[in-house]
């Protein structure tokens, strides 16, 4: 019998040790770069042994096999990540070059405010975009390429820690564009940002973690572990929960999904006008989203 209070503890214990270093880090005036830096490498750390302690399936274990393909999505999500960044910042800073935004809305208001509006905006944009993605309308070739794209994220049908890089690069790029754009165009502070940063890293790794845990109050105010295994079910009825980090928007559009049951499988609902690539070709997973599918787009 697997530790109660563990399983309860986990995920608000990596929370708040991530949220006290974010903060100390800001009012220390800490480089925010090596901060983020030291929250990944612990929370990387911390979830591993999560992992061990209390794991979900022990099918979803990591293996060697793998290993090679989760390293290189793990490098093209960091690369495309940060090319989304550099995107939206010079989108932005092309914007202002032509307009005067007013960008002092928000001076006033107390930190924590800023943090939870920003968190919000920041999710909206994604939401659509992830809720979007999951059509697969075969007579939309956007609605198909869209799917295409997304669909790599659930080939795997075992979740971990490694699990939460498997995103296409485009997939990633528009995650990040979508997320941070509106947020430099509203003028969040630096230090706003990184918070909102810190939170989605630490929450999009738990969230794919191979960790036990249960239905609990923790379901509507952010992505756990429990609510996003079921957004990878191949049960359609289950898979929802769009929001990468909060639960907000689903609970507002009706897209949210809980049980007090677990997922039973994950990966991709078969389909007979797919061909998915299997988990091991990274190649072809990388060049899916261009293929053409037969009977696309025809009444």
């Amino acid at each position: 019998m697997k530790n109660n209070f563990t399983i309860k503890a986990a995920i608000p214990l990596g929370l708040i040790v991530a949220g006290a270093m974010a903060s100390l880090s800001i009012d220390q005036n800490w480089n925010l770069t090596l901060v983020s830096f030291i929250i990944f490498v612990s929370t990387a750390g911390y979830i591993f042994l999560l992992e061990r302690l209390i794991p979900k399936k022990l099918e979803w274990k990591s293996t060697r096999s793998s290993l090679s393909i989760d390293l290189k999505y793990f490098a093209s999500t960091a690369i495309f990540d940060s090319l989304g960044r550099a995107l939206a910042l010079t989108l932005i800073l092309n914007i202002q070059s032509f307009f005067d935004l007013n960008q002092t809305w928000n001076q006033h208001l107390p930190f924590w405010i800023n943090f939870a509006l920003a968190n919000l905006i920041g999710e909206l944009l994604p939401y659509f975009y992830h809720r979007v993605s999951h059509v697969g309308n075969s007579r939309s070739l956007i609605s198909l390429a869209l799917w295409k794209i997304h669909s790599i994220h659930h080939l795997p049908t075992g979740l971990n820690w490694f699990k939460t890089n498997w995103m296409h690069p485009v997939n990633m790029l528009l995650n990040t564009f979508l997320k941070i754009v509106p947020l430099l165009l509203l003028g969040f502070h630096e230090d706003v940002i990184f918070g909102v940063g810190v939170l989605h890293v630490v929450i999009a790794y738990l969230s794919h973690a191979n960790i036990l845990t249960r239905r609990s109050l923790l379901d509507y105010l952010i992505v756990t572990p429990h609510l996003h295994h079921f957004h990878h079910s191949v049960i359609l009825d289950e898979a929802k929960n769009f929001g990468n980090i909060l639960p907000f928007w689903d609970l507002v559009f009706g897209s949210y999904f809980n049980s007090d049951t677990s997922v039973k499988e994950v990966g991709v609902v078969k389909e007979s006008n797919f061909i998915y690539p299997s988990e091991d070709e990274y190649l072809k997973q990388l060049r899916f989203p261009a293929t053409i599918v037969k009977g696309c787009c025809k009444d």
